[in-house]
């Protein structure tokens, strides 16, 4: 069942797939048919990839569509694959809460400086990075607490 975020998320990385899109197609043109191409437009891009990868990143935990290895969890039984796959969430929540922690006094720093073509705050840059971890940590929370239901119906 999807709810508001994952639809917002959805949007959001959809945007700015498309927006990335039409900033290359505009430098493609530029650089080929004019005489000149935009200098924004690599900036652009990047900026637009950067949060593609981002918000999309929380999607990727709950829908599970990020790289994994399952060679370790072939041998196991459910239960333990349950387990294992806790663990892994645990891990991955710790992490990006860690990340998240981090990236706040990062964001001071940078929100200092602007970037070179667009003159874009690099705050605003940067705040990907505490989209990122916040929508990660929260998708692994929930996908936990699945398998915690899981493991405790089992028992």
């Amino acid at each position: 069942m999807k709810t508001a975020i994952d639809k917002i998320l959805e949007w959001a990385v959809t945007i700015s797939f498309m927006w990335m899109i039409l900033t290359v197609v505009i430098q493609v043109v530029g650089r080929y048919a004019l005489p000149w191409s935009p200098h924004w437009t690599e900036e652009m891009a990047r900026f637009c990839f950067i949060y593609m990868v981002s918000l999309g990143a929380g999607l990727a935990v709950k829908e599970r569509a990020y790289i994994n290895v399952s060679i370790f969890l072939h041998g196991l039984n459910s239960k333990w694959k349950i387990w294992m796959d806790s663990i892994i969430l645990f891990s991955i929540m710790v992490l990006m809460l860690f990340m998240l922690v981090s990236s706040i006094p990062l964001l001071k720093i940078v929100s200092l400086q602007d970037s070179a073509s667009m003159r874009i705050n690099m705050g605003f840059i940067y705040f990907s990075m505490t989209c990122m971890s916040f929508f990660v940590a929260y998708y692994s929370l929930l996908e936990l607490m699945k398998n915690l239901g899981k493991i405790l119906r089992n028992r």
